[in-house]
């Protein structure tokens, strides 16, 4: 039922694609002004599901002081703006990886599907749980950029130190291919059913792509790469 209400709530956003093309603040927002852990703070914790605006309003009000403070910017209205496209294109992939969490328990049991933001800051968007094996779910666009970056993460930050097997799970943001989102009729692409069904087929046959490796220090991990 939640999966379905979140949906609907999706449904009433507005796009703003002129957002998604401002890049002028690009600078890491670490430790309390990440805004991935306000997200986090507001809906899993709170359960506010904030509509962008909302969300830029609450984070600027919340941090202003300490966004001066710690940028000097010498611009206020064109700081602003690049913060607001910054913290556009931030919520824009945290509801996308949300969605994709709560299909995730809507197929597999809503007891079997974790995320917190400790597994987050180790590079796990989600964990699913599944015949006494666990799943590491990593949610990113399907680009050679976000390939670069989830491989990034696996050499510099030891994700796959994790426990569990980890299962990349890219979206295609162009339509026709099998890892296609699908699209609502405000343009806000969401993870198809379909998607998942596979997923989970694939583990119960034991389809997934095995590969063990090696890393400097002598630990043995396994990845399993999700066959596109």
């Amino acid at each position: 039922m939640q999966l379905d209400s979140f949906v609907t709530f999706l449904k009433t956003l507005e796009k703003d694609n002129d957002l998604f093309r401002v890049k002028t603040v690009e600078m890491d927002l670490k430790g309390t002004l990440n805004p991935t852990n306000v997200l986090d703070e507001l809906f899993f914790k709170e359960q506010k599901w904030v509509n962008f605006q909302e969300f830029y309003l609450y984070y600027v009000q919340k941090f202003s002081q300490e966004l001066i403070a710690q940028f000097h910017p010498t611009n206020i209205e064109n700081f602003r703006l690049g913060l607001k496209a910054r913290l556009y294109r931030t919520q824009f992939g945290f509801l996308t990886e949300y969605q994709a969490f709560l299909l995730a328990q809507d197929i597999f049991g809503k007891e079997n599907v974790i995320r917190d933001i400790n597994l987050d800051k180790k590079g796990v968007d989600f964990q699913i749980t599944y015949k006494e094996k666990k799943y590491n779910i990593h949610i990113f666009v399907d680009t050679s950029r976000s390939w670069f970056y989830r491989n990034f993460k696996s050499e510099t930050k030891h994700v796959e130190d994790v426990e569990g097997i980890h299962v990349n799970l890219p979206y295609a943001l162009e339509t026709g291919r099998f890892n296609s989102l699908e699209y609502l009729p405000n343009g806000f692409g969401i993870y198809t059913k379909e998607y998942f069904m596979y997923l989970k087929n694939e583990i119960d046959s034991e389809n997934l792509k095995k590969i063990i490796g090696t890393k400097e220090d002598g630990f043995i991990y396994e990845e399993f790469h999700f066959p596109i």
